[in-house]
């Protein structure tokens, strides 16, 4: 009876140790796959409608490329910067950050007539990323270097200059030659990057080579739960930032609309948030209604703007 009663209980154990690896291998395979499917490949290019691989190659309505393992549902980690948060007595405030921009000369030119205080993200070393970023100092818009950087699912040597497989100088140096071909800049965020943003080696290297050209501010795009940027980057002494919401991986209007009140509640709450879009047409749409009708019991700033009460609060 004692040997029939041990099989049955190896028998339970085996049983449910197989379901268990049997979760977790689909829950990382459905990760990997959303990524894949909702991030730009730079190696594309972008075609003449929008950003790449996201109007037109992608047949989902799940389009955010920065998005990765986020869940849009999730709260975002913001004890990082609590001891930054001033008594906002003008607030609270929302800034919103557009990602993504350094293809299409003309799309920046349409979002640079929304009169909304934006923040551009604009990616280095493509074909209008350096038109683009004396647009945005022409019209006063204060931008970021949209840094690429390795996600889940990419193989070593892709396209991105922040990668698992690379030394901590070959980063810095990566991470500084970016910055130098976008002068003007305010700071930097991560593209895509789950997997680079995950790992603290690679950050420590990052946040290194960012804070030697004189920039002070890092905002983690949080395209992973994981990630360990905003950490990294408040230990290199920079401003850490935190992304609090994506407001288009629907590309929907209304579903925007939803997103961005949600952001809003979440700025009453604490003071501030920043909340991440892209440049595709239904978003311009969006950031369009917005300006005509911004009231949404929020002050919206830019991420410059922010940076400064945050810092007056020290």
């Amino acid at each position: 009876m004692k040997r029939l009663s041990d099989k049955y209980k190896w028998a339970i154990i085996l049983f449910l140790t197989g379901l268990g690896l049997g979760l977790i291998f689909s829950a990382l395979k459905r990760d990997v796959s959303i990524e894949a499917q909702v991030e730009t490949v730079l190696a594309k290019g972008e075609t003449g409608t929008g950003v790449i691989s996201e109007d037109e190659a992608s047949n989902s309505k799940h389009l955010n490329s920065d998005q990765g393992e986020l869940n849009s549902n999730r709260e975002p980690n913001l004890n990082l910067t609590d001891d930054l948060r001033p008594a906002l007595e003008k607030g609270p405030y929302v800034a919103i950050v557009v990602d993504d921009l350094g293809f299409s000369y003309a799309r920046a030119k349409e979002l640079s007539r929304i009169d909304l205080p934006l923040t551009w993200a604009i990616i280095p070393f493509q074909s209008a990323s350096r038109q683009t970023a004396d647009l945005a100092k022409e019209k006063g818009i204060p931008f970021l270097v949209h840094i690429p950087m390795q996600a889940f699912g990419d193989k070593d040597g892709g396209a991105y200059l922040v990668g698992l497989s690379m030394g901590d100088e070959e980063i810095k140096r990566n991470v500084k030659r970016a910055i130098e071909s976008l002068p003007g800049a305010i700071g930097a965020n991560n593209h895509r990057g789950s997997a680079a943003t995950s790992d603290m080696r690679v950050m420590r290297a990052a946040m290194e080579g960012l804070k030697e050209t004189g920039l002070s501010i890092f905002l983690d795009s949080r395209t992973a739960a994981s990630s360990v940027a905003a950490f990294e980057a408040k230990r290199a002494g920079l401003l850490a930032l935190e992304n609090g919401a994506f407001i288009d991986h629907l590309d929907d209007v209304n579903f925007m609309w939803s997103q961005l009140r949600r952001a809003a509640g979440l700025a009453k709450r604490r003071g501030y948030i920043v909340a991440i879009c892209h440049v595709r047409p239904a978003t311009l749409v969006f950031l369009n209604q917005l300006a005509s009708s911004p009231d949404a019991g929020v002050k919206f700033v830019t991420l410059e703007e922010l940076a400064c009460l945050l810092s007056a609060s020290r």
